[in-house]
């Protein structure tokens, strides 16, 4: 029987993770919103709330190409990378990322990858949604 030990390092890991989205990252705002039915399961309200985070944001040529050829993302979405001590609440399908004067929806999570039973960072899948100033 193998015993499985968890690394020491681990941690260390983690934190150097987190050191370089500070450096690296930029100051993101995730905007989720909370839909609210009438008796009749009519849509009666719709509130929103925003929160500002450091993340990275990759499209277009800083994409990770790999992302492309193995399906996980198309041409023209993004695929956001977020700390996992960046958020108390993470993102989930429909919410949004503010990127100066983008607006970006997440489509789903890809990945979140773990050292020593704790997760690193966290990837999602993202789609810029067309606005009234795009030409």
């Amino acid at each position: 029987m193998v015993k499985t030990v968890i690394s020491g390092h681990a941690k260390i890991i983690r934190d150097c993770v987190n050191s370089a989205m500070e450096i690296f990252g930029r100051t993101l705002t995730l905007r989720t919103g909370t839909r609210t039915l009438d008796a009749f399961g009519q849509l009666s309200a719709i509130t929103s709330s925003d929160t500002t985070f450091t993340g990275d944001l990759q499209f277009g040529l800083d994409l990770d190409q790999r992302f492309i050829s193995t399906g996980v993302v198309e041409v023209g979405e993004a695929v956001l990378y977020l700390s996992a001590t960046a958020l108390t609440t993470l993102p989930i399908p429909q919410d949004q990322i503010v990127d100066g004067d983008s607006v970006w929806e997440i489509l789903d999570q890809i990945e979140a990858p773990e050292l020593g039973g704790d997760s690193t960072f966290y990837t999602f899948r993202c789609r810029r949604r067309i606005s009234g100033t795009d030409n």
